[in-house]
């Protein structure tokens, strides 16, 4: 019983954090491909709030048509001219339009995305990945105006002791705290390591912090530790001790944008790190939906804990570049995608064919279906929290 109870728990935390960190950013997305869209002039016939089949119609705005729908991965603004069978025309018809289905006709042909030069188009497909982008700005300037922390000090600590280790036989308890190995003082975990990496097997110097009192301790770190012990048979933690500082808009603004441009930097630079050797491969794969939310819901709990918005501002700015970023890619189905083929039409002044479109378009959707599918089986079997 305990166990379906913590299932459902889990999968309720996931939904919460699916529509938390993602169903937000994705609205957002779609109402900046709507938003451009009306500003050129081309209809928005339908925004989707989830991909169909449709569950209901829920309001009408100008001749957009808002829906909810019952897959919940992601949302849609369709346009006037957008997709193929309208761009193809459709079938042949049978009876004779009358005047005023052919003049509502003109009238759609002339609000068709497809009426626009190819150039005029980029504007639609980048406003989804820009506000995203600017949502991620908001979000980040919010984090330095209502406060972010400023690291003082990080204590070293023992978090755990092996019985019969060195460690253990040396007097060393759960909750000390490292204050110096060896006469060098402790700043961080490597510290450490690096000492003691140094001393295998001969006597090594210790004074922790005991609650107020300081202690010096003795041990012999082992050069062949056993399986799943170190070499002083201790696990150890680092406890960051912080204050909070706030900035005024201008300082939050270039803070924001900093942090910004560094987490584009560090996104960017993963797949060369990766070749390099630099960052592991299971720690360079991709985050799924499942694990997204999972971190979300985790997160939200952080923030109640701690009391401030910083954990679930900080995700939130993550998943919001990391979409603009991936929506930019130059990939048939993306916006990049869209804009490189608007810029090989304009170079070429002429469009490309339907047909190698749709074989795009349509070898682009099956590769990315697989890819779901291989995120959702890796978020399954590899949690991240």
């Amino acid at each position: 019983m305990e166990n379906v109870l913590s299932i459902l728990n889990e999968g309720a935390g996931s939904i919460l954090g699916f529509i938390v960190a993602l169903v937000p950013a994705i609205i957002l997305h779609e109402m900046g491909h709507m938003f451009a869209a009306k500003w050129l002039g081309v209809w928005v016939r339908e925004f989707g709030i989830g991909f169909p089949p449709r569950i209901t119609k829920l309001f009408r705005w100008q001749e957009t048509i808002f829906t909810l729908n019952w897959l919940p991965f992601g949302g849609f603004a369709r346009m006037e001219g957008e997709t193929f069978t309208e761009l193809q025309g459709g079938e042949e018809e049978i009876e004779e339009p009358s005047p005023e289905e052919l003049r509502e006709r003109e009238e759609a042909r002339k609000h068709s995305l497809n009426s626009l030069a190819p150039l005029k188009r980029i504007p639609i497909f980048v406003a989804g990945p820009v506000m995203n982008f600017l949502l991620a700005v908001l979000l980040a300037v919010t984090l330095y105006m209502t406060g972010y922390p400023v690291i003082d000090r990080v204590q070293v600590g023992i978090a755990d002791v092996a019985p019969g280790s060195p460690a253990a036989e040396a007097g060393i308890q759960a909750g000390d705290m490292l204050v110096e190995v060896e006469g060098q003082p402790i700043a961080e975990l490597n510290d450490v390591t690096t000492v003691v990496d140094e001393h295998l097997g001969e006597p090594v110097s210790l004074t922790v912090r005991r609650g107020e009192a300081l202690e010096t301790l003795s041990l012999v770190p082992r050069e062949n530790p056993p399986p799943g012990e170190g070499a002083m048979g201790v696990v150890i933690s680092q406890e960051p001790e912080y204050h909070i500082e706030t900035l005024g808009l201008p300082g939050a603004l270039v803070q924001g944008l900093r942090l910004i441009f560094n987490i584009i930097g560090q996104t960017l630079m993963a797949p060369i790190r990766v070749i390099q050797g630099l960052i592991p491969l299971e720690m360079a794969r991709p985050v799924g939906i499942i694990n997204t939310s999972r971190l979300a819901y985790a997160t939200i709990q952080e923030s109640i804990e701690m009391g401030t918005l910083l954990p679930i501002l900080q995700l939130l700015i993550v998943v919001n570049v990391s979409l603009s970023i991936f929506n930019l890619l130059p990939l048939p189905v993306l916006d990049g995608g869209h804009v490189l083929i608007v810029i090989i039409e304009a170079i070429r002044n002429r469009p490309l064919s339907m047909e190698l479109k749709e074989r795009a378009f349509q070898a682009a959707a099956l590769l990315f279906i697989v890819l779901f599918i291989a995120m959702v089986v890796l978020d399954l079997l590899f949690p991240i929290v």
